[in-house]
């Protein structure tokens, strides 16, 4: 019991001293001279001046210094700015330092450090002066760089990070990228050497990031003597979103989605494959790996493209080179291998020759796929390229090669067509190069034709035969030094169904709108320069005995003898002959070159019809009774990106004009025959002016305006001279009742679409003079005269009145016919449906000599204009007004 009480008082005492201690040591820290003293022995540990806001210190369990609000100068040769900041720094004191009666710190703790790499125009980074010098001997001993005393007062063991940060600067320029969230540690592992313990997360300012994965950092590094040297490194990153990476290098996102990993290894004044490197050669390994890779807006695929890329060399950050003595770039069926030279200083050298190049097109298919949209499933592509580039500058431009091919083949079996590509060759030397007598055949089963097939004995399956005729000749140019290229293809082909099978197959649809079946051939060249950003193109395509369906119209148009050319930036077509809303058209089409930034297709034209006819062409277009025609029509033009624009909007950048004839134009019961105007559209405004034609008998000339809003609208104006009335659609048939010439004009409009709309909204009016009229069948003055209904003629010099169309019907106002001894007035209407109700009656006041006796009277024509009814009724006279 004496014995408990005894090391009892012995711990309370140790206790109370242990706790007076604390006190002391608390108060101690508050001192000018115990803080002087601490921040002395800090930069003696760092090599750096070191700022500090308080300290404090605790004793138990171990002695441990705690500081807030630690910054870490910058040597004056890299900046001005701190080299390490941090919210707080624990550091433990070394025991034998301790014992040894010297203050000298072991392990520092950093929580929230911050700090500043900088690399000068020199290729030196602030990191190199800080560390401590390792002992070097041998070849390490006359290392380049600054050196500090052999005996150095650094004694730290262990630096700890915590949720850290590292900037780059080079020179007094402040670098975008940086790393977060650091985390690990650097140890002493022993005099001089450093193992380096790191993970983090890269960071780019402006960017938004999601996945930029971890970087993994392990090796050991020396002291500064030696830069740092010597050293080894490795590091793993994995889990990179490729958009990420992408942010990370250029701040941009081009749209490219999958995953990146990268692992690494650099080394330098170590022994490496029995050699050692100098002493500024690091050597380096580096493995990089993307998989899944696709465009942003495309699905995953289970096939879609993956790329190994392997480099092995060395960087010589003293002589500015990096030198990779082996790089090999792998796809799943392909592999190239080579070498490259990368200089880092300002305007050096930039290389990379691939020896040996061996790419599938399979591969190269899974690559295609991976970014073009609308390829279908079963398309495949089988091929080999093989030969060896050389690249250099920067952007990598191609500079020499030697390509060759044994020859490919495309199957389609979706759309039961195929092709076959010959052997081929490509070059570059002295900065041209040159891929000719690329020969694509074409081949398609055709159903009946037993001689297209031919058996293929190594599989014993049946293939159809290519067809001569179904050949794409291609030959490729570009001077690099001139930064222009040319792409020439020669067509020859039968049937160019093979090859918008072909296109629409790799998602390339270039009947968009239209469908062309039959044969087409000539030579077509594209050329550009990449400086001015200037494409042309040039050549002609004949087509012949072919149908081209277009969307909006109801039946195909048939080609017997087109040629489409492109000549100075114009495009245009030579019709030769054409079938069209049943009648044969021949004539030319051009474009007129325009200003591109206004949108509009500016084009030429002087066509010639046998026959026009207005039901045709209604026949033709008819949207009417198909409420999504309009739609349909957008769609295939537009590529259904807008299907709900209006009509309006197919014609709205277009702009045309040009000369319209036609051997005869049929519009309802309207015969015109050696017909021809000028024609204008621009802005959805249609012009028809100059217009002239033959009409029964005599002449017509007049104008028309058009406006394609959405409800469109229509006016007209004509003249007409010395039609025979014999032939006018709304009287009689032939001479049989009618005979006569009239002249006059006549003013139209109208609105809608569709017949049924227009004619129910067509309106106008007009004057009329006529010559020589004669009713025949009846004598219309006897007949008034006496009241009886009299056969024979009624002849009349001259007349002059006015009409108007409304309602489908045409109506006569007071047309005052003139027989040189007495005047009859006509009136009444003539329906559309050829239904008359005509009256003819004596001028009021007017007096006939010899009179006959009795009232006043009327004869009426009524019924079908072939076989009408005539009557005679007397005029009833109007009521007197009764008197007040």
């Amino acid at each position: 019991m004496s014995r408990l009480r005894k090391y009892g008082k012995i711990a309370v005492l140790v206790l109370v001293v242990m706790v007076i201690a604390q006190v002391g040591v608390s108060l101690l820290m508050k001192t000018r001279r115990i803080r002087g003293y601490l921040i002395v022995h800090l930069e003696s540990s760092f090599g750096r001046p070191v700022q500090v806001g308080q300290f404090s210190m605790q004793i138990l369990p171990i002695p441990e210094l705690d500081a807030e609000g630690v910054t870490i100068g910058e040597d004056p040769a890299f900046g001005h700015e701190y080299f390490l900041r941090a919210e707080r720094m624990k550091a433990s004191f070394r025991w034998l330092g301790l014992l040894g009666g010297n203050l000298e710190f072991g392990t520092i703790s950093l929580t929230r450090p911050s700090l500043i790499l900088v690399r000068t125009p020199q290729g030196q980074w602030n990191l190199e002066r800080w560390l401590p010098p390792a002992r070097l001997s041998g070849v390490y001993a006359t290392a380049a760089g600054p050196q500090l005393p052999a005996e150095s007062t650094h004694h730290l063991q262990k630096i700890e990070f915590d949720d850290g940060r590292i900037n780059f600067k080079e020179g007094d320029e402040k670098k975008p990228f940086a790393f977060t969230n650091v985390s690990g540690n650097v140890e002493q592992v022993s005099p001089g050497r450093w193992e380096l313990r790191l993970e983090a997360q890269p960071w780019r300012s402006g960017a938004l990031l999601q996945s930029t994965g971890t970087l993994y950092v392990r090796g050991d590094v020396a002291g500064t003597s030696a830069r740092l040297q010597p050293a080894e490194i490795q590091l793993h990153w994995e889990k990179v979103s490729i958009a990420d990476l992408f942010r990370l290098v250029t701040g941009n996102d081009p749209g490219v989605r999958g995953t990146f990993a990268l692992d690494g290894k650099a080394s330098v004044g170590k022994a490496n494959a029995g050699a050692e490197s100098g002493p500024s050669q690091w050597r380096f390994e580096l493995q990089a790996r993307a998989t899944r890779v696709h465009r942003w807006d495309l699905t995953e695929r289970a096939d879609n493209p993956r790329v190994n890329v392997n480099l092995k060399g060395f960087w010589d950050i003293g002589a500015g080179e990096a030198r990779a003595e082996e790089l090999t770039i792998e796809a799943p069926r392909s592999k190239i291998q080579g070498t490259a030279v990368w200089q880092t200083q300002a305007s050096a050298e930039r290389s990379v020759a691939l020896e040996s190049v061996a790419v599938r097109a399979e591969d190269l298919m899974a690559w295609y796929r991976a970014f073009h949209p609308g390829v279908v499933e079963e398309t495949a592509v089988e091929g080999l390229v093989t030969g060896n580039a050389t690249l250099g500058g920067w952007p990598l431009r191609l500079e020499e090669c030697a390509l060759k091919s044994e020859g490919a083949t495309v199957r389609l079996p979706a759309v039961n067509a195929a092709g076959r590509i010959e052997p081929f060759r490509g070059s570059m030397h002295s900065g041209k190069f040159v891929l000719e007598n690329v020969r694509l055949h074409l081949e398609a089963n055709r159903a009946g034709r037993a001689t297209d097939e031919k058996v293929d004995k190594t599989e014993g399956k049946t293939r159809p035969l290519a067809n001569s005729d179904d050949t794409i000749e291609t030959v490729l140019t570009e001077d690099s030094s001139l930064t222009q290229g040319e792409l020439r293809l020669n067509l020859r082909l039968a049937d160019v169904t093979p090859v918008f099978k072909l296109t629409s197959s790799f998602g390339r649809t270039l009947n968009r709108g239209w469908e062309y079946v039959g044969s087409a051939s000539g030579p077509v060249t594209w050329s550009w320069n990449r400086l001015t950003r200037e494409t042309h193109r040039s050549g002609s395509i004949d087509l012949t005995a072919g149908h081209l369906q277009v969307a909006g119209l109801n039946q195909p148009l048939k080609l017997e003898a087109v040629r489409l050319s492109w000549k100075d930036g114009r495009r245009g077509a030579a019709i030769g002959e054409l079938e069209a809303f049943e009648a044969a058209w021949n004539g030319a089409i051009e474009e007129i070159p325009g200003d591109a930034s206004s949108g509009e297709n500016r084009w030429q034209f002087q066509l010639h019809a046998d026959h026009v006819d207005a039901a045709e062409l209604d026949r033709w277009f008819g949207p009417r009774g198909r409420p999504n025609w309009v739609q349909r029509l957008l769609t295939s033009f537009i590529g259904g990106q807008n299907a709900a624009a209006k009509a309006s909007e197919l014609v709205r950048h277009v702009s045309a004009e040009g000369v319209l004839a036609a051997d005869a134009v049929t519009i309802e019961r309207v015969k015109l025959t050696k017909a021809h105007a000028r024609v204008a559209l621009h802005d959805l405004n249609l012009r028809v002016e100059d217009a002239e034609a033959e009409w029964a008998g005599g002449s017509v000339r007049g104008e028309m305006r058009a406006r394609f809003v959405p409800v469109p609208k229509y006016e007209a104006a004509a003249e007409f001279e010395r039609v025979n009335v014999a032939q006018l659609p709304w009287l009689a048939k032939g001479a049989e009742r009618w005979n006569g010439v009239a002249s006059g004009n006549l003013q139209l409009t109208t609105g809608g679409v569709g017949r049924e709309e227009l004619l129910r909204q067509l309106s106008g009016q007009g004057q009329v003079k006529l010559k020589s009229i004669e009713f025949l069948g009846w004598d219309v003055e006897a007949s008034e005269d006496t009241g009886a209904l009299h056969k024979g003629t009624s002849r009349w010099t001259s007349g002059e009145g006015k009409f108007n169309v409304k309602d489908r019907v045409l109506n006569f106002e007071n047309v005052e016919l003139d027989a040189g001894h007495s005047k009859t007035l006509l009136l009444g209407s003539i329906d559309f449906g050829l239904e008359s109700n005509l009256v003819f009656r004596s001028p009021p006041g007017e007096k006939r000599m010899p009179k006959a006796p009795g009232q006043s009277r009327l004869v009426q024509v009524s019924g079908p204009m072939a076989a009408p009814l005539v009557i005679v009724e007397p005029v009833t006279p109007p009521t007197p007004a009764a008197r007040p």
